[in-house]
């Protein structure tokens, strides 16, 4: 399997019910305009986030920053913490859908470390503002959650579709696996974003491959 790239052909039926989990419902009915502001709101809210911490930053300021009007801030966000929230997610939702939708077992160790790859350099991209926001101090900017929730979901995929498995002996189990792995993960990331730029990507990965379980592709 190719990582550098989205994975082949894919089950219809399946896609659309990640894209349905993975999007909001305000984001699946945007007309051209909307994106445009869409567009324009998290290119300034990225900009803000990365100057100082998200809950720093007002309504007013974010309007200004995307010369749009106060009020419409709200009809995509109800603060400036949210929109941060929706526009990376959104990012790591099209990094998740281009890597793990359709994943045959036999692919499925190739398809994993493509996209972790994939989510390491946009972390890398966006440090300033992941820096800020995870850890303790910037609680209160929900990126913590955000990326548990990103990451919990891509393994719920990965299982639903049998692309991989588990020893859960139970749903609960199986649940307490996910957030294991997927909290485990963001702790390493932490770590590594204190290292000073440019970081390297590959060793990351080769320590997330060290601390994986044996059972994990």
């Amino acid at each position: 399997m190719d990582t550098d790239r989205p994975n082949g052909p894919r089950q219809d039926a399946l896609r659309a019910n990640t894209a349905a989990a993975a999007a909001t419902p305000e984001r699946t009915r945007l007309d051209p305009r909307q994106e445009k502001t869409l567009a324009r709101l998290g290119a300034a809210v990225l900009a803000l986030a990365a100057e100082k911490p998200i809950t720093e930053v007002t309504v007013s300021g974010l309007a200004s920053a995307a010369g749009v009007h106060r009020s419409t801030v709200y009809e995509y966000a109800a603060s400036p913490a949210a929109l941060l929230q929706r526009v990376l997610r959104a990012q790591l939702d099209e990094l998740r859908a281009a890597y793990l939708v359709d994943v045959a077992p036999d692919d499925a160790a190739a398809a994993i470390s493509g996209v972790t790859r994939a989510v390491l350099q946009h972390l890398d991209e966006h440090d300033a503002v992941y820096r800020r926001g995870l850890g303790a101090e910037g609680a209160e900017a929900g990126l913590h959650a955000m990326l548990s929730d990103h990451f919990q979901g891509s393994i719920e995929l990965l299982l639903a579709q049998h692309s991989v498995s588990v020893p859960a002996a139970d749903d609960l189990e199986r649940r307490a696996i996910e957030r294991y792995l997927a909290d485990g993960i963001i702790g390493a990331i932490e770590v590594w974003l204190t290292r000073p730029g440019p970081r390297d990507v590959d060793a990351l990965l080769a320590l997330l491959e060290r601390l994986a379980p044996p059972w994990w592709p």
